[in-house]
């Protein structure tokens, strides 16, 4: 259940046992990319990190929950670490708790221990992956940390023990996974609702770049999205829960996060790009928002021009021109294949039909390549196999 302030959710007069709770995920500190801007976007990251930090003790939440991607690189840069570190030793410091699981951009493709559990170390953070459940101001909290398809089964089992232990289980609980589900993903997310044992009263979940709530049995399971915007295609607005577990069923505040920096995807014919410039160039932002913009036409565009103009107000991401076939002289129009599935295809191919390893592949395997070279590859294959992941 969704509600509309942060005073009905945080009354000044609170029950002494928790009862408040803050939910974030998808932070993804360390996002890097190229080009002049690069530590300009890095830090929009951090900004919103601090941000949600700050709001949770000014709204003074018992305990903080991240459900997973707390990293964005299972080997961060130095000021991503720091940046955490920092967060949650200023939540420490206000007497809040902070709980984490581990997302797929926490974990490397070989195992070595994640560096957001260094929290654990600097007894700061609970790390609260392991399915085990852990008892804090009142609350049973358990959690999972990210599974891939291949990995299915084994989230299936552990998802059913969890479910067995429901009844030991005394007063308030809050499940936290970082997993997508086909309801609110789609049909490639890796599990579905009815999965996902009932019984708690909060479901704590990551992973989906997305707002989604829902009732489940009792309780109520919430995705508030990225704390920022990762890809173009994510929600422009970001932000974290605020979750009132006093009542009979949660009631859930999503509060925006206003460091996020805005963005825009935008397309435009020949005949409206003069006015669709004259109204991005008249607009103000507090800060400069990331472009992506398409334009059609049927006569050659100046790109210079437009970047020249648009970089004073605007991070450019992407400037493309569409020719338009000309009336006289008809072209068909190319046809945008679909990459993933275009990959997926070819690596079915390669691994002469093997269609249940190609998740494997595509999901560890490349990247490990990518990342370390044919070394850590050979890890990642060895580790899948041990597993029982093919024959």
């Amino acid at each position: 259940m969704e509600a509309g302030g942060l005073k009905e959710l945080c009354p000044d007069q609170r029950a002494d046992r928790v009862m408040i709770v803050g939910h974030l995920s998808d932070t993804h500190l360390g996002w890097y990319s190229e080009g002049a801007a690069a530590e300009e976007r890095e830090n929009d990251y951090y900004d919103a990190f601090t941000e949600a930090i700050d709001l949770f003790i000014r709204e003074r939440v018992d305990i903080v929950i991240h459900s997973g991607d707390v990293l964005h690189n299972p080997r961060p840069y130095g000021t991503a670490v720091r940046t955490l570190i920092d967060g949650v030793m200023k939540l420490s410091r206000n007497g809040i708790p902070f709980l984490f699981t581990l997302g797929e951009h926490d974990i490397a493709s070989v195992k070595s221990t994640p560096y957001p559990r260094i929290l654990e170390r600097l007894g700061i953070g609970v790390y609260v992956g392991n399915g085990e459940p852990y008892e804090v101001k009142g609350l049973t909290v358990t959690g999972l940390h990210k599974h891939k398809r291949y990995e299915r089964e084994t989230l299936m089992q552990q998802l059913e023990a969890i479910a067995s232990k429901l009844p030991q289980t005394a007063g308030k609980g809050i499940l936290v996974l970082h997993q997508c589900i086909k309801e609110a993903a789609g049909p490639w997310a890796e599990i579905s609702l009815t999965d996902i044992p009932t019984g708690f009263d909060y479901y704590a979940m990551g992973d989906y770049h997305g707002r989604f709530t829902r009732p489940h049995g009792r309780g109520t399971i919430s995705y508030p999205g990225p704390a920022h915007w990762v890809d173009v295609d994510d929600p422009d607005k970001c932000g974290v829960n605020i979750v009132d577990l006093s009542g009979g069923e949660p009631i859930i505040h999503w509060a925006e996060l206003e460091s996020v920096r805005p963005k825009l995807r935008l397309k435009v014919n020949e005949e409206g790009l003069e006015s669709l410039l004259n109204d991005l160039m008249g607009r103000s932002y507090s800060k400069k928002p990331c472009l992506w913009l398409e334009v059609e036409s049927r006569d050659v565009v100046n790109t210079v021009r437009l970047e020249s103009l648009l970089k004073e107000k605007y991070m450019i991401q992407e400037l493309a021109v569409t020719r338009l076939a000309s009336v006289s002289q008809p072209t068909p129009s190319p046809q945008r294949q679909n990459i993933d599935e275009e990959l997926k295809r070819l690596v079915v191919e390669a691994l002469d039909g093997r269609d249940d390893i190609a998740g494997f592949v595509l999901d560890t395997l490349l990247p490990a390549l990518a990342e370390k070279g044919v070394k850590e590859g050979s890890e990642a294959v060895w580790s899948y196999y041990l597993k029982g992941g093919w024959e």
